[in-house]
């Protein structure tokens, strides 16, 4: 049997199971859920390639041959959510199934079978029919499935982070820096008013055009909901955005920023104590820079032969050196996927949460890997002014 696979049929087992999403490149999905029928309880497969969905209700007892057979088609991450915790299992290339352990949702099992399937954010949600993702059906528009999907992945990510967030008086400043059209910031916004926090949300981005629009949702929504009168849009650059006195940011969002402007958020973040930094890292053109200069270490000349290895090889030092630098300081860190891979390759999230010792083991780690290569990240040029 595949390592790991006891594991993960053990969780899918367990009565405080919520449901199951398996993933694999091709934007399929399949989404497993208990459901009680007149015959008795079966197991509900939704599969869904973003464009059309089907449903399959199974026996039970033939669970372990489904899964087994869902691993085998190339569904390599599987986020299984229960009502006290959340499991990821990710597929190795070795064929075992690495477990991830995080706090429990909010969610509670559900057992109906004639509904929509119940998603962390409801496709009638008031941001996305502002934003225009979602009809007046109260359906996700067919065209805006792939953007759904992706708020529905990162909302779920966010949500197994809130227990880092300090109570205080139920108010948390975020920031999303480099927020782009918006979406995931509304996302982050109305997630938190959903767990009832009073979230204070500032979205930066360089387009001043498209925040004008997007205050303008805001103040649409705020007329729907009060809480909506917390989020505002910024125009300015990562670098230079500074948050209001007292109101540093509890949790730092910054999704695909280009290249070095990761390395300015997770500065800022670190800079500001943050409680919790989500970053998606894009274009880590710093680092693959230096590896095109420089003698590849001993052993590694393989590794460098091709240029989309060595390409891949840069972006992959990069965010180790990043979480290794926040672990450094004192974060609880690790990597996960964030979206398919289908949609970009740009794929992984850094995730990291305050209140872990400073891991010593991590910075020696990173100068090994900046001494063997003979590179110099942004990040620790970062860290270092900052501390001048």
């Amino acid at each position: 049997m595949r390592d790991g696979l006891d594991s993960l049929l053990g969780a899918l087992d367990d009565p405080a199971l919520v449901d199951a999403v398996f993933s694999s490149r091709g934007n399929r999905r399949v989404r497993l859920r208990r459901v009680d029928l007149h015959r008795g309880r079966q197991i509900q497969f939704e599969f869904s390639d973003g464009s059309t969905t089907t449903v399959e209700n199974v026996d039970p007892t033939t669970i372990g041959e489904r899964v087994e057979a869902l691993l085998d088609e190339g569904f390599r991450s599987v986020f299984v959510r229960l009502a006290d915790r959340s499991e990821q299992y990710t597929l190795s290339k070795r064929g075992r199934l690495l477990r991830a352990l995080h706090r429990g949702t909010t969610a509670a099992p559900d057992t109906g079978h004639d509904r929509q399937p119940a998603r962390s954010v409801p496709e009638d949600a008031p941001f996305l029919v502002e934003l225009g993702l979602t009809g007046r059906n109260g359906r996700v528009k067919a065209a805006a499935r792939d953007k759904y999907l992706q708020v529905v992945r990162f909302v779920d990510i966010l949500d197994t982070t809130l227990d880092g967030l300090k109570d205080g008086d139920g108010g948390v400043d975020v920031v999303d820096l480099g927020c782009g059209a918006g979406v995931l910031t509304m996302a982050a916004h109305h997630h938190l008013l959903s767990r009832g926090w009073t979230p204070r949300t500032v979205g930066v981005d360089l387009k001043s055009d498209l925040l004008d629009r997007l205050n303008a949702s805001a103040r649409r929504l705020a007329e729907q909901h009060s809480g909506w009168a917390g989020l505002r849009f910024d125009a300015g650059s990562i670098a230079d955005w500074r948050p209001e006195s007292g109101r540093e940011p509890d949790l730092v969002i910054a999704l695909h920023a280009c290249d070095t402007a990761t390395d300015d958020a997770l500065a800022a973040a670190v800079g500001w104590s943050s409680q919790i930094i989500l970053a998606a890292p894009c274009c880590q053109h710093d680092l693959q820079a230096q590896l095109d200069r420089r003698t590849t270490p001993p052993g590694f000349e393989a590794l460098v032969r091709h240029g989309i290895v060595r390409e891949r090889l840069g972006d992959l030092l990069t965010d180790t050196v990043r979480a290794d630098l926040l672990a450094a300081r004192g974060y609880r860190t690790d990597v996960i996927e964030f979206v398919a891979g289908e949609h970009t390759a740009k794929n992984l999230m850094i995730r990291a949460t305050a209140g872990a010792a400073h891991d010593s083991a991590a910075a020696a780690r990173v100068d090994d890997l900046v001494t063997r290569w003979g590179v110099r990240p942004a990040l620790m040029d970062r860290f270092e002014r900052d501390a001048i």
